[in-house]
Formats: structure tokens, sequence, C-alpha cells
């Protein structure tokens, strides 16, 4: 199942875009389709009434869609929902989407020191998020009737959102890889950048710190800082985690058997892939794959 790409905002007037949609029908169960934009994409549904029953699927996370479940998709990360909608026609299942570029994000920041927070959002974005209930009740309050407004008053409470979203402690992560990482220009930001590239060239093989050590140029002290600091893991968690989702792309985008899955992601054997995969996803890899068909 191999996400398609869709172009959300085709006007280049326009940096960011609110939507809200309704549903006052009863519906068959229906899919969107397995899909991903260059845009980000932050989508609130408000269900008090719980006439929706739906999951979402965001690259290697499966989750239920109840009242107030808030995600944040970065650039690149595909995701879906499904489910239907029953009950009577005045109750109403609604959901808001709030799409807006790198482009602009990167700019903002530029422009106005005081909005760097938002480099923590973006970080964290490129993995994927979901709120808690809290957090998903100020966005609604904040993009509630925003169309209604003038356009510099729509602006205010999109930053404003932006600030509440980058600010929020409570969030779990979707995907345990990142999808389209912004690249650092500083000094720190590309020692990560080369990091990262070095887990992505070589995770398939048997590889330690001592190795990226020695193909950054740097001691191994420098080294688990930087993992701790950046990756807000240890260098070894990273490399199984990058692993796993690798294996979860797999199983979702192919038909391949799980122990040749194991075997190009880097694990030496077949118990310890099953293990491992547990840990982090907590199923097993056929169960994972079942999910997605």
């Amino acid at each position: 199942m191999r996400p398609l790409i869709e172009n959300v905002i085709t006007d280049n007037a326009f940096n960011w875009m609110v939507k809200k949609y309704e549903c006052r029908v009863t519906l068959e169960q229906f899919t969107c389709s397995w899909h991903y934009h260059s845009e980000y994409e932050l989508v609130l549904y408000r269900d008090p009434h719980r006439v929706f029953s739906g999951r979402f699927f965001a690259g290697d996370k499966v989750g239920d869609v109840t009242h107030n479940t808030l995600l944040l998709y970065g650039p690149g990360l595909p995701h879906m929902i499904t489910g239907s909608l029953s009950g009577h026609d005045e109750h109403e299942h609604h959901s808001t989407i709030l799409w807006f570029r790198q482009a602009w994000l990167t700019q903002l920041q530029q422009n106005m020191p005081e909005l760097r927070i938002l480099r923590k959002l973006e970080q964290r974005a490129a993995f994927g998020l979901q709120y808690s209930d809290a957090v998903a009740e100020q966005i609604f309050v904040l993009l509630d009737g925003i169309e209604s407004l003038p356009s510099h008053h729509q602006l205010t409470r999109v930053l404003q959102a932006l600030i509440v979203l980058a600010e929020a402690q409570e969030t779990d992560t979707l995907s345990v890889h990142a999808y389209s990482q912004r690249h650092e220009c500083d000094e720190a930001g590309k020692r990560v950048e080369q990091a990262r590239a070095f887990v992505e060239k070589n995770y398939t093989a048997s590889i330690k710190i001592s190795d990226l050590c020695r193909a950054l140029h740097i001691s191994e002290s420098s080294a688990y800082r930087l993992f701790e600091r950046h990756f807000l893991e240890s260098f070894s968690d990273h490399v199984k985690r990058y692993r796993v989702g690798k294996a979860c792309e797999l199983l979702v985008n192919s038909q391949l058997p799980v122990a040749i899955i194991a075997e190009r992601t880097g694990f030496n054997n077949l118990s310890n892939f099953n293990r491992q995969f547990k840990l982090v996803k907590a199923m097993t890899p056929s169960d994972f794959r079942a999910q997605y068909k």
C-alpha cells in the first residue's frame, strides 16, 4: 500500500489554510486514501455525541479517533483514516484541519526571533504528534469560527495555535523515525544531520557508536551528548527504533516474509526482531501488518 502524494495548498499566495468539515448523515464504512503532502497538517476531530467510530493510521502508528483527537502530521508523513458515522441527523461529527507550509514556518523564525520556539515544533512534527485533550480544547477555541474573522485576526489565531502546539508537553510520537526532517544550517544542526544520515545509510549493518565517531570525527562523549540532546534517546535506542520504523514500511508496502524483512532491516535473527519490534510497537510484526490490511 504505497502512499499517494496530495497537493493541498495550490495557490502560492497562501501560506496556511483552515477548513472545517461536518458530517450529519449515517455512513457506511469508509476509508480515505493512504497519502502524504508537502505541507504540515493539524487535524482536530470533535465528536461530543460519540457518533463516530474510526481509527487513524500515521507512519507506523495506529490509533483510535475519539472526541478531541488532535494530530499533527509533518511534511511527507503518510496518513489515513477509516471509520463510520452512525446515529441521528442532529448529531454531527466535526473535523477542523489547519495546513501550513514549511517555507512560511522557516520565514517566521527568521523574521521574528520571538517565534524561534517554533523550531521545536518543526523537529518534533517530523515524527508526527498526538496531543492531549487539554491541548485539543485550546486549539478548538482558537480555530472555531476562524473563517468569520478578518484575515489579520485569523493570522493571529493561527500563530497562537502554533505556539500552543510548540509549548505542549504531553504528546505522543506517531512514528518511530522522522519523515522529511528539516536540515539545520548552524554547525550543531549539520552535525545532527550527519548523524542522522549515518544511521540511515548504515542501519542494515551491525553498527556501534564508535563507528559513528570515526565517521564524524568526534569523541564518544560528544556523540552520547548529541543523541541525548537532539534525538532524546541513546544511539543504540535510536538505531533500534529506526530499524523498526523501516521494518514497518516494508510490512505495509510489500508482501515480503517477516524473516526477510528482519534481515533487510539489520536484525541478526528473527527472534530478536520479533522481540525488539514488540518492545517498540507493543505488537508482533504480523499483527502490525494485519492492521493495515
